[in-house]
Formats: structure tokens, sequence, C-alpha cells
């Protein structure tokens, strides 16, 4: 059968592909060699690229394979992924997202299995970006809202956001996370928490970004978050609401305000309690986070896995 002749078209958009690419060409001297102006010769790439004549490869070099495993072993984890590249701290998703999705995978959710959710910019962006479906799926939050007006504090929004990307059922819970002592035994008292607390009794995984104290970023403050309390001037970070000490002493609020959301020892008998730690200023806090034994599947990126053996390397050679 014979072939197709390219149209002058497609012969274009390869010429126009071939000089930029392979030759280096400016995209001005592109313009000036074709007679058309640069714009034209922005289009054109574009096209080439849009139409599968270009196809860009990003390989990131190979990180270091025996990270992880010193990591799980020196955290005492189930399994760590470490993924390339550098996440960045506002919105982690793009680098994070197929580590989470290999941890996810290992496992291996089914129809009618509770996934939690806490809130916090990392499971916020990393659920933009998951593409694997688990039909079925629960997906509920982890523990109640706030008043911060960011959508990465409100734990419904990204349940709604994750349960959509993988195919899941979404389960809602309408109550503030942070409480007074006697509007919180009201509420247990009365029994509107019986489903959620119940789910947070069967949790076969749970996806929850940790944080690092202190917060001087005033949206932690707008949203209800503490962070005048006393008490926290010891904590190295937050996990699903429970601050902690770098050796993993879980720290109380000392005004008595009663966290609405699954307890420490929930979070412990969680399968796969996965902890997203996307910037190299959360490495303390992860080491923290596991060491108080809140997470047991790590997902991280390489600089700040690298930063997380460095500060243990630190630690063991102090007299």
């Amino acid at each position: 059968m014979a072939r197709t002749p390219p149209s002058d078209d497609t012969e274009l958009l390869v010429t126009v592909a071939r000089m930029y690419y392979e030759h280096s060409a400016s995209q001005q001297q592109i313009a000036g060699r074709l007679g058309v102006s640069r714009p034209t010769v922005s289009r054109l790439l574009e096209r080439a690229r849009e139409t599968g004549i270009v196809r860009i490869e990003i390989i990131p070099p190979d990180v270091d394979p025996g990270l992880a495993e010193r990591l799980r072993e020196r955290l005492q984890l189930n399994a760590v992924h470490v993924a390339p590249g550098r996440a960045d701290e506002a919105d982690p998703g793009p680098v994070l997202a197929s580590s989470v999705e290999r941890a996810l995978d290992e496992a291996r959710p089914t129809t009618g299995d509770v996934m939690l959710v806490s809130w916090g910019r990392a499971v916020h962006s990393v659920s933009r970006r998951l593409h694997r479906a688990y039909p079925g799926v629960l997906i509920a939050p982890a523990m109640g809202g706030n008043a911060g007006d960011q959508p990465w504090f409100q734990p419904n929004d990204t349940v709604r956001i994750l349960a959509q990307a993988v195919e899941g059922q979404a389960r809602y819970f309408h109550a503030p996370a942070l409480l007074s002592p006697a509007l919180y035994d009201t509420l247990l008292a009365e029994g509107q928490l019986d489903a959620i607390l119940a789910m947070w009794e069967r949790a076969k995984v749970s996806l929850v970004g940790v944080g690092a104290w202190p917060k001087p970023d005033p949206s932690y403050a707008a949203a209800g978050f503490p962070v005048d309390d006393p008490a926290l001037e010891r904590a190295a970070g937050d996990f699903a609401g429970w601050s902690f000490t770098i050796d993993g002493t879980l720290v109380p609020y000392r005004d008595g305000r009663r966290l609405l959301g699954v307890t420490p020892d929930q979070l412990a008998a969680i399968p796969h309690s996965i902890c997203l730690a996307g910037a190299v200023s959360k490495a303390k806090p992860a080491i923290g986070a596991a060491r108080a034994r809140l997470y047991n599947v790590l997902v991280t990126d390489a600089p700040t896995a690298r930063a997380i053996e460095e500060h243990l390397d630190a630690e063991e050679s102090r007299p």
C-alpha cells in the first residue's frame, strides 16, 4: 500500500522542529531563515509537540538505590518511596504523585476499604494529580475542618477531589477540627460522629502530609491553629493535627481544646499510613512523626530524603 506523502504543513513543522531542537537555532533565527514572525515559529513548535512530531521525555537521574532502604530501617517503617526531583513545598504533587501511586498500589485498596485524608497543601496537591483508579474505595476526612479560606484547609474538599481522581466514593464530615471539651463530649454523646468514627477505626489507608513547626504563615493562625500556644514551642511538626517533638513525644494543647480527628492509636493501627514530606523543611518533622508511630510508609523527594539521613547521621555522631 502506498504511503501518503506528508503535507507541506507537516514538512514545515518537521523543519522548524529540527532547526530548533536538533540544531539549537533560536526562534528568532528560524523566523529570519523562513521569512515568518517569531510568534509564528512559537506556534509551529507548539503544534509539533501537540501532533506528536516532537516528544519531550524527562529522564531524571537515578536516586541512590540504597537511600530508601536505609531510611526504612532507621525510621522503622514498612516502606519508603523516594521521588527523583525537588518538590515545591507549596505544590509538591507534580513530583510526589507517581510515588504516592506506587505506595497505593502496594496497599491495594478495594471496594469498601476506607482511605482517610487530612488537610494540608501536600495531600490537596497530590490528590489533583493521581490517575490510578480504585473503584468503590471510601474516601473520608481524617479530621474536621477549620476556618481557613484556602482549599487545602478543608478536608472535605480534598476528599471530593481524590474521590473523583481514583473513582472512589466520597464521605464527608461536617464538624470543626478543634473543639472545646464540652462541645466535643456533646457531639460524642449525641452519636452524630458514629459513622465517621467507625471509618477511622477500620481504615486501611491514610494519606497525611507532615507539617513543620513553627508556622510563620499567617494563614494558619487565621484558620484557627493555636500557633501561639506555649506548648508548641517544643514541637517539631504536626501530623493530622497532632503535634510532636523530634523525639516523637506528642505535645497536647495547653488551652484544653480537643482535636476531632483520627487518634494517634488509630493512625498506628492503619496498615498503610502514608506520610507525605515534600520539602527539606519537613525532614525533622518526618523523623519525629515516625518516632511517634504516626505513619509507617514515607513518600518524599530526593533532597528531603537526603536531609533526613543527614539529620540522623548528625544525631548518631553526637557524643
